[in-house]
C-alpha cells in the first residue's frame, strides 16, 4: 500500500517536471520569436497550431504582453505566458525582458 501511494507520487511528480519543461520550451520560442521580429512586438494570445508539439500530454497556451517604456523611445517591456492544466490545476511560467526596436 504504502507502495502503490509513493509510485503515484513519483509518476504525479514527473508529469509536473515534463510539463513545467514543456511550458519553459513554448515560453523561450515565443520571446525569440518576438525578439527576431518573426512575431509583432504586441500583446496578443498566440497559437504555435502545429508548430510546437509538446512531450507531455498537456495543452500549451501562449500570451505576449508588450509595453513601451515611458523614459526610452524604442524600448519596450516584453513578457511571455506559457500555460497549461497539469493534473486539474494551473502551471504558469513568464519571462520577461526588455526588446530594443529603433
Amino acid at each position: 500500500m504504502v507502495a502503490a501511494g509513493f509510485l503515484d507520487a513519483q509518476m504525479s511528480a514527473a508529469r509536473r517536471l515534463e510539463a513545467r519543461s514543456d511550458l519553459v520550451r513554448a515560453a523561450e520560442i515565443l520571446l525569440e520569436s518576438v525578439r527576431g521580429g518573426v512575431l509583432p512586438l504586441e500583446s496578443a494570445d498566440v497559437d504555435f497550431g502545429d508548430e510546437f508539439q509538446p512531450l507531455s500530454a498537456i495543452t500549451v497556451r501562449t500570451g505576449v504582453e508588450v509595453a513601451e517604456h515611458p523614459d526610452v523611445p524604442n524600448l519596450y517591456h516584453v513578457r511571455v505566458v506559457a500555460r497549461a492544466l497539469v493534473r486539474g490545476q494551473e502551471m504558469v511560467v513568464s519571462i520577461s525582458t526588455q526588446v530594443w526596436r529603433p
